[in-house]
């Protein structure tokens, strides 16, 4: 049997363990595999990066522990236990986003020419809190502009508390601040002089102390990319590259005491 301490904390294994749903045996047919067989299978692929046919064995076979993740996937349950958990342990009254680009072979969904970055990819785009939890993230093609996730994640994450929100200049645009604005939340971002310069009235404020904490959402794409499934897209579906960046989501989550 594998020893799946080499992949997770105890403690994750079994928090894991009570969240993923338990397929339902027939009454008919061969029995039903255990659950933690299944969860160190899908474990050894997300976290060591490894194919499913050449997975260690834990007591199960790949095949089992592909078509039990197929079915996660297929139901949205990872989706669902992330949205639950990032609602129960996040507090995005002072938050910050930032994406990362994943590089991938040229499917044709999902990816794009990221021009800022040189490489064909898909993003990332991450919402975490003040302590650099993950409260929301979207996934997309690599050519679709950072700025345009930022209505979405506030449209994702409708009722949690916004007030202020950290931006590197890579977000800059006077569009953009006044819709935010207007929903009472209030960017906190540097402003070079060519990008906007306002003659009358007050000029956009900067807080050098809330902006330092900006560092928390460039370690939480180092936690993602950690998993060595998701710093490569191997996945031809969208949707299965998706299935595995809400469980490493659900792993930083839980993580967290």
């Amino acid at each position: 049997m594998y020893d799946h301490t080499k992949l997770v904390p105890e403690m994750v294994f079994q928090k894991l363990l009570t969240l993923l749903p338990t397929m339902k045996q027939k009454q008919f047919g061969r029995k039903r595999v255990q659950k933690d067989a299944l969860l160190c299978g899908i474990l050894q692929v997300l976290v060591n990066g490894v194919s499913w046919c050449k997975m260690a064995w834990c007591g199960c076979s790949y095949v089992s522990c592909f078509r039990y993740f197929q079915e996660l996937q297929r139901r949205g349950k990872l989706k669902h236990i992330f949205r639950i958990l990032s609602r129960q342990k996040t507090n995005l009254a002072i938050g910050s986003i930032d994406t990362t680009t994943v590089g991938s072979f040229e499917f044709e969904r999902g990816g794009g020419w990221n021009g800022k970055d040189r490489v064909f990819g898909t993003k990332i785009s991450l919402f975490a809190d003040i302590n650099g939890q993950p409260g929301d993230v979207i996934i997309d093609k690599g050519n679709i502009h950072d700025k345009d996730f930022v209505e979405h994640h506030v449209r994702n994450t409708i009722g949690m508390r916004k007030k202020k929100l950290n931006l590197d200049m890579h977000y800059m645009s006077a569009v953009l601040r006044r819709e935010l604005r207007k929903k009472g939340i209030w960017v906190n971002m540097k402003v070079r002089d060519q990008d906007y310069h306002r003659k009358r009235g007050p000029k956009f404020r900067f807080d050098k102390t809330i902006y330092a904490l900006r560092f928390l959402i460039e370690r939480l794409n180092g936690w993602i990319k950690s998993f060595k499934r998701i710093r490569f897209r191997r996945d031809y579906h969208l949707a299965g590259f998706k299935a595995f960046v809400y469980l490493a989501l659900i792993i930083i989550l839980v993580r967290r005491n």
